[in-house]
């Protein structure tokens, strides 16, 4: 019955949607644009859902120096490393330990997660390119299919537009760490460009946590006609890093919190893309029905490790070619707003896993998927709407071991479905309530145990249930304020047990039941609206505050916490502009207490909350900004992420006080 009602609602969709007849556009009102959170260019103060974008002018008020640098202080959100960035893995409303596998990341749209359990490399895109980043937290699998469980990144980069201008900066920090940039881009007749290119070196906090990074971006755009575009989007990114590895209490006192137990271990890097995407409105001057929209992608990424003390050497080689496809039509019918978007995603994975030898196949890995999904949002009486979507989605595993026992296939498929209502009862303001099925495939290497060999075939595909209402209120444009309530029940979450289980070290089993309770709290005040300092230019104050309660339920963890989640998180930040041309920021994040990684029985000791406050001083004057920046103000000694064996914790540190300096020049 289930099936019918989805097949039923997407007939609908491709039904509905070329029969109708637009009279009249959207009015264009004040507010950020959102791309993905409907997969349709929305305001965000319409949006059915918790979504924050994080724009250019906010980007450069932080001390940001990468895209997880921006992320951490946002909403809800957790980041942790293994004490570099390279290593940095993020989190939404509480996965812990799987979060790489249950965010996903785009870049313009582009899946960038990868099919292992690596998830999606955070500094692959340099920050200098990015224009806005849109987070979207919360279930998207009717929208965007596998990894969009705890919610959804997307990170937009900078195109070419008006005259031929260009930026070179310069910058260095502590630990040695120097960087340089340069960015040109520009707008001629029908033609835009917009290429960069960044080099870093530093040499790290820690001991053999050095990383030289190389990056190239481009991205072009060409206009045949008014009706019909084409965006073309490359990169090239290089990197060399060390591995400083964990430390017991132990070694936190013979070795300092600086040193490294494995000074010899190293990993490299090496990934290289380019998208093609074709804008078509095919209907002719007087009449549109929406438009269409088709991407066609390519990615190559090889990623190297050694590691010294276990005497291992692998090389993962991962291509990836994807189309994806979409109908969107927005447009106002008979005085009522209808929202429509249809289309497909398509992807096509091989992983190949190279082991000491170099030249012998462990393993080779293929995953194709393919998923059809629609999605309508339609106003039923004035400034109410109701929506509701279904995707069909299923994927094809294939494993191929040389000389080994692993030679299957798994060939998963679910139907996922959603429904909300919301109610727009003021200018920028609505409550909103849903309800939507999610689900999450496995990644290769989770089906996969490396270490013995064996190839759990009867681990099950994780599915589950997000209830969601919210409220986001804008004061006369003096406070925004949204409060976000969830609960999201899951069956067949995927874990690693750090007892062993049923296959050996190192396999992954499913828990019987989860459920995450949360509520989210963010507000934004303009200062200047309620006090006149003609001393300041601009004065915005934000706060936000999550409270997050994710327990194993049923099994043998039965009432536990999920470990490396805190109950509580909280941020804070002043920004503001005086004298014309000084800018400075204090950005605050507290991290509560949470249980370390592994710990699903939750036998040892939690790991102590942390505050992290940081600064920046900026001066602009015509063309050259000259910047200060002042990490961990407080010195505060934490590491955001622990893990444990047993009884033993190990530990990354994070950097202490720290230092950044540069100077941005435009012509």
């Amino acid at each position: 019955m289930k099936k019918k009602i989805s097949l039923f609602l997407v007939a609908v969709f491709l039904v509905v949607s070329p029969a109708v007849y637009a009279q009249q556009t959207f009015e264009e009102q004040l507010g950020r644009i959102i791309v993905t959170a409907t997969r349709i260019g929305q305001h965000d103060y319409k949006i059915t859902g918790n979504v924050t974008v994080i724009d250019r002018d906010q980007i450069e008020a932080s001390n940001a120096q990468s895209v997880p640098d921006v992320l951490k202080e946002a909403l809800g959100v957790s980041i942790s490393d293994n004490s570099t960035t390279k290593t940095s893995k993020l989190d939404i409303r509480g996965f812990g330990e799987t979060a790489v596998s249950s965010v996903l990341f785009l870049v313009n749209d582009r899946k960038t997660n990868s099919i292992d359990m690596s998830g999606s490399d955070l500094v692959q895109i340099p920050i200098e390119s990015v224009e806005r980043i849109e987070i979207i937290r919360g279930a998207g699998s009717v929208l965007y299919g596998d990894n969009a469980v705890g919610g959804v990144v997307n990170i937009i980069t900078k195109k070419g537009e008006g005259a031929a201008s260009g930026q070179v900066g310069v910058s260095y920090g502590s630990y040695d760490k120097r960087a340089t940039n340069l960015e040109v881009s520009g707008e001629k007749k029908n033609i835009s460009y917009y290429v960069s290119s960044k080099y870093t070196d530093e040499r790290g906090y820690r001991q053999n946590s050095d990383m030289l990074a190389k990056d190239f971006n481009g991205r072009f755009g060409y206009k045949f006609s008014d009706k019909i575009s084409l965006d073309v989007e490359t990169g090239w990114h290089e990197d060399d890093y060390g591995q400083p590895g964990s430390l017991t209490e132990a070694q936190l006192i013979s070795l300092g919190r600086r040193g490294s137990p494995n000074e010899d271990d190293t990993a490299a890097t090496r990934d290289r893309f380019i998208n093609f995407s074709f804008d078509v409105n095919p209907w002719p001057e007087d009449m549109d029905f929406g438009k269409l929209i088709v991407d066609v992608s390519y990615r190559n990424r090889d990623a190297y490790t050694d590691n010294v003390a276990w005497s291992s050497t692998t090389k993962n080689q991962i291509d990836t070619k994807g189309v994806n496809a979409k109908y969107t039509f927005d447009r106002t019918i008979f005085d009522k707003e209808v929202n429509f978007v249809t289309g497909i995603d398509y992807y096509d994975n091989e992983h190949e896993i190279l082991r000491e030898a170099g030249s012998t196949t462990e393993l080779v890995i293929s995953k194709e998927e393919f998923g059809i999904y629609g999605f309508l949002e339609y106003e039923l009486i004035d400034d109410v709407f109701i929506n509701g979507g279904t995707r069909f989605h299923k994927a094809e595993y294939n494993f191929n071991q040389r000389n080994g026992t692993a030679d299957d296939s798994q060939d998963p498929d679910k139907w996922v479905s959603m429904a909300g209502i919301k109610y727009e009862y003021a200018k920028g303001s609505n409550i909103y309530a849903n309800v939507q099925e999610t689900f999450r495939f496995l990644a290769t290497d989770e089906w996969f145990n490396t270490i013995s060999g064996v190839l759990n075939s009867d681990l099950k595909q994780q599915e589950g249930m997000q209830y969601e209402i919210g409220l986001k209120h804008n004061f006369n444009d003096k406070v925004e304020l949204n409060v976000t309530p969830y609960v999201i029940d899951i069956e067949n979450e995927i874990y690693y047990n750090p007892t062993g289980g049923n296959f050996g070290w190192g396999a992954n089993e499913n828990y019987d039941k989860t459920r995450r309770i949360g509520v989210e709290v963010g507000s934004r005040f303009n200062i200047l609206k309620f006090f006149d300092f003609d001393f300041f230019n601009d004065l915005e104050f934000f706060t936000n505050y999550t409270y997050q309660n994710p327990q194993f339920q049923k099994g043998d963890y039965d009432g536990e916490d999920i470990p490396l989640v805190p109950r509580h998180q909280a941020g804070f930040g002043i920004i503001a502009k005086f004298l014309e041309s000084y800018n400075v920021s204090l950005l605050g994040r507290y991290v509560g207490t949470r249980f370390v990684g592994s710990d699903t029985a939750n036998a040892l000791t939690p790991l102590k909350p942390h505050f992290i406050v940081d600064g920046k001083l900026a001066y602009t004057k015509k063309n050259m900004e000259i910047y200060a920046e002042v990490n961990n103000i407080f010195d505060e000694e934490y590491s955001t992420y622990v893990s444990s064996w047993s009884t033993t914790k190990y530990y990354y540190p994070a950097p202490e006080m720290n230092f950044n300096f540069g100077v941005n020049l435009k012509f």
